[in-house]
């Protein structure tokens, strides 16, 4: 099975890439706007000019992972035109070019929980109303009805998989990393909210299960998957138990304040992906132990 990876320098993309490399089922190619001459299966993209066409010229694939584009919720709302030209524009060009030069390609998009935004009901399934509530969310919700679009008009197969709270080795930026930094800093950590907010936590491994279990599951139409850890876990609680694996013995204080673009409460049902074959393998604990030992090692 031939794939393609975009965005293979990327957080999920690199991890992906690692593990589908290693598995003689797949043979693996890779794209990004990073350089990198010493990997003959690797494609450099211009981030300002961007060709897809030129992957699918000489190659042809039999799935297309999409791991590439924005994925900063703050970021959107200072510059929701960049948001939109790396998570919308980018796919329409992406999937045209499956569409004239490799219409066999199955097209799986990373898409984000961001698309539900304040969920009416828990734990949300797929079907849920879908009501971002930032630029980001937005856009990713315009970047799965263009994947159904492709689908329902041009018969490209495609798969859409919400990831919720990701996290893990390579990730820097978001809650982990805020407490990873202000764990340094004399004037203690102070965090956005109250602590009592939730979130389904997944490690990055995990995603790419997800992804394999998909892959092994090849299906003809569009879908759409929820990618999340089994339970979710309230801020604070999720705080506390990074910040021991760091070895930081300090209060942390909650402002009461929320942030344009945070979500309140967050908890996925994950049976359609179940359904699948796939099992949770890396618990919340597990996980922060092997994140905060990485982010140590890189001092």
């Amino acid at each position: 099975m031939r794939l393609l990876i975009l965005g293979s320098k990327g957080f999920i993309g690199s991890h992906c890439y690692s593990l589908f490399k290693n598995n003689k089922q797949f043979e693996v190619f890779g794209a990004d706007v990073v350089a990198d001459y010493n990997d003959p299966d690797y494609t450099i993209i211009d981030a300002s000019n961007a060709d897809f066409k030129v992957l699918f010229a000489t190659n042809k694939f039999d799935y297309c992972i999409n791991c590439s584009g924005a994925s900063s919720v703050p970021d959107s709302f200072f510059n929701p035109s960049r948001d939109y030209l790396l998570n919308v524009h980018h796919v329409v060009l992406l999937l045209n070019a499956i569409k004239e030069l490799n219409p066999t390609c199955r097209f799986i998009q990373l898409s984000s929980a961001a698309v539900y935004g304040n969920p009416q009901v828990l734990p949300i399934k797929e079907e849920h109303q879908l009501a971002p509530i930032s630029p980001y969310g937005f856009h990713k919700k315009q970047t799965e009805e263009i994947c159904m679009m492709y689908n329902k008009l041009f018969d490209i197969t495609t798969s859409v998989i919400r990831i919720f709270s990701a996290y893990g080795n390579g990730l820097k930026k978001q809650l982990f990393w805020d407490l990873y930094l202000k764990s340094k800093e004399v004037s203690g950590i102070q965090l956005f909210g109250t602590g009592n907010e939730t979130r389904s936590f997944i490690h990055v491994m995990d995603i790419v299960n997800a992804i394999q279990a998909i892959l092994n599951h090849p299906n003809k139409g569009f879908q759409v998957f929820n990618v999340a850890a089994l339970s979710s876990l309230s801020i604070a609680e999720a705080s506390q138990v990074f910040l021991a694996k760091l070895g930081y013995e300090g209060a942390i204080k909650f402002n009461g304040l929320v942030r344009a673009g945070d979500p309140l409460y967050w908890q996925a049902d994950i049976t359609k992906l179940v359904s699948l074959g796939y099992t949770q393998t890396i618990s919340f604990d597990e996980g922060a132990s092997n994140y905060a030992k990485w982010l140590s090692e890189k001092e």
